[in-house]
């Protein structure tokens, strides 16, 4: 794959660097986020690392940036930063998935295989279920005639919760519909994509959730 690595901490870029190349990946590096954000414009990358905290313009701004471009490249985010507030305007924005530091190096290769993959033959296609229409090529969905942006992640977590609507998925399946491998770490990344997810799809004035958490097992789309 051809990687874009853009983190100021050079010996953290540099590690990073060397772990992709060492598994046969191209790697580009940016210490900047402005000239981050102009290489993933006019580059074609498989995937892209992006540090959350960056000097002048930061992550987010660049992820913002990049998606308001029609930038598609799968980008992870990086942050010491672990602050579900910043995670969940990371999502809004675009983001596909995020690491906090310090991480596995292992993890890191994974997660980027995981992302870049899942971009590959993408088949057009719409699922309709509980008065939403989810086109999981465009990983756009549809609800109250109101079209709503949503990431990759985003899309398969929804898309298994349309397709078993009414039924309760438990956290294991959604896991490994997410992440491939349903391992007991990713918990909490779980509950924050629900939770963006949830904001992006749900009106404050309905009185019911439309994804209803079933405690202690998992979630549930409630039919309409």
């Amino acid at each position: 794959m051809n990687v874009l690595v853009i983190e100021d901490d050079k010996r953290i870029a540099g590690l990073v660097e060397r772990g992709l190349k060492e598994n046969g990946h191209r790697v580009s590096i940016s210490h900047d986020g402005a000239e981050g954000a102009r290489l993933m414009l006019e580059g074609a990358y498989d995937a892209a690392l992006l540090d959350i905290l960056l000097p002048g313009m930061d992550g987010l701004a660049v992820l913002e940036n990049v998606r308001l471009r029609r930038c598609k490249t799968p980008i992870l985010m990086l942050t010491a930063v672990d602050a579900v507030p910043k995670l969940l305007e990371a999502f809004e924005l675009g983001a596909d998935d995020y690491l906090v530091k310090p991480f596995l190096l292992e993890v890191l290769l994974a997660r980027v295989g995981a992302i870049a993959r899942r971009t590959v033959n993408a088949a057009p296609s719409v699922l309709k279920a509980g008065g939403i229409a989810l086109d999981c090529s465009r990983r756009v969905a549809v609800r109250n005639g109101k079209q709503i942006a949503l990431t990759r992640k985003q899309v398969q977590l929804l898309e298994v919760l349309m397709r078993r609507i009414g039924l309760v998925t438990s956290r294991e399946d959604l896991i490994e519909a997410g992440w491939g491998s349903a391992t007991a770490n990713k918990e909490n990344p779980l509950d924050v994509y629900i939770h963006s997810l949830r904001k992006k799809l749900e009106d404050p004035s309905e009185s019911q959730p439309l994804i209803r958490t079933i405690h202690g097992t998992g979630y549930t789309l409630v039919g309409e």
